[in-house]
C-alpha cells in the first residue's frame, strides 16, 4: 500500500455547527465521503515523490468518477460485507 486516506473530521464538525446554527440539526449517523469533501487519499510531502504523474492522474480520475456516481462504492454498513 503506497498511501492511505485522510479523514477530515473538521468537515463533519463544521456541518454540525452550521446545522445547529440554522436550527436544522438532527441526531443520528451522518455518512460523509468524497463528494462531501470529508475524505481524500493521502498525497503529501511523505509520498509525493513516490507517486508518478500518471498514478496521480489515474487516482484523480477515479475520485471524480466516484463523486459523479460512475463508480458505485459498496456501503459496508448496509450488510456488513466487503464486496469487490
Amino acid at each position: 500500500m503506497l498511501t492511505s486516506m485522510v479523514k477530515k473530521v473538521g468537515v463533519a464538525a463544521y456541518n454540525t455547527w452550521e446545522d445547529a446554527e440554522n436550527g436544522t440539526w438532527e441526531a443520528g449517523i451522518k455518512v460523509l465521503g468524497l463528494k462531501d469533501g470529508a475524505v481524500e487519499w493521502a498525497y503529501d510531502e511523505y509520498n509525493k515523490d513516490l507517486i508518478t504523474p500518471e498514478m496521480k492522474s489515474y487516482l484523480d480520475n477515479l475520485q471524480a468518477d466516484i463523486i459523479a456516481g460512475k463508480i458505485e462504492i459498496h456501503d459496508y454498513m448496509s450488510d456488513n460485507t466487503c464486496n469487490f
